[in-house]
């Protein structure tokens, strides 16, 4: 049972320096010894308990994707109106990104790679966050309270600025007063209340006298 303990607690030690190297130099740029000195443990005990580099990133991706799947759950099972849904789980991802600032910043990084460090299993947990905008538009078009819309269109319209807004807080505290003197920082409820106003508006069915996406205008008489 000790040793049970002291195992669970190294892997948490190495998870924790490894999240904190990873987003600061990327799976590229990240060395073993610096994460291995970070969590005061020995290399080899990364080799141990992960088995290699791209094991550690993958148990740390998935670590810190596990509260995104956590609040997928939660509120697909807690809020029966689409639209609302995506509100409250686009607010609860943000709550998760000021909870663990590392995740912003790692995936930031991968999608400036290409993807260079995602594996399958990974791939598989971001389909599932995508299969969850997916269902929540599918069920508002057919209620009608959803407009159709592009499920990535909407997934990144809603995320990429939530990545910005929690990635780029150090860039902002040090640009933004010589930069802009006298606005003040913006707050994450600012934008979350931002970010709602967004999605609820752009996803708005379209009236009776609105023309879809894509169609002209009548002309009026």
């Amino acid at each position: 049972m000790v040793s049970q303990t002291r195992a669970t607690e190294t892997d948490e030690a190495l998870l924790d320096a490894a999240t904190q190297v990873f987003s600061e130099h990327g799976f590229a740029g990240a060395r073993v010894d610096s994460i291995a000195r970070l969590a005061k443990a020995n290399k080899a005990m990364i080799y141990y308990h992960f088995g290699s580099k791209r094991d550690l990133y993958r148990a740390v991706l998935l670590r810190l994707f596990k509260g995104v799947l956590e609040e997928i759950e939660r509120v697909g099972r807690n809020e029966p109106d689409p639209r609302r849904r995506l509100i409250l789980f686009y607010a609860g991802v943000a709550r998760i990104f000021s909870e663990r600032p590392a995740l912003p910043q790692i995936m930031l990084r991968e999608v400036l790679s290409g993807g260079a460090a995602i594996d399958p299993e990974t791939t598989k947990t971001l389909s599932g966050i995508l299969a969850f905008v997916v269902r929540a538009i599918d069920q508002g078009v057919k209620e009608r309270v959803i407009r159709p819309a592009h499920p990535l269109i909407v997934h990144l319209s809603a995320l990429a600025p939530l990545l910005l807004f929690f990635a780029s807080q150090p860039f902002r505290a040090k640009v933004l007063p010589s930069a802009a003197p006298g606005v003040p920082l913006p707050t994450p409820e600012q934008m979350l209340e931002h970010l709602a106003l967004l999605i609820e508006r752009g996803l708005e069915p379209v009236g009776e006298h609105e023309p879809a996406a894509g169609q002209p205008q009548k002309e009026r008489r």
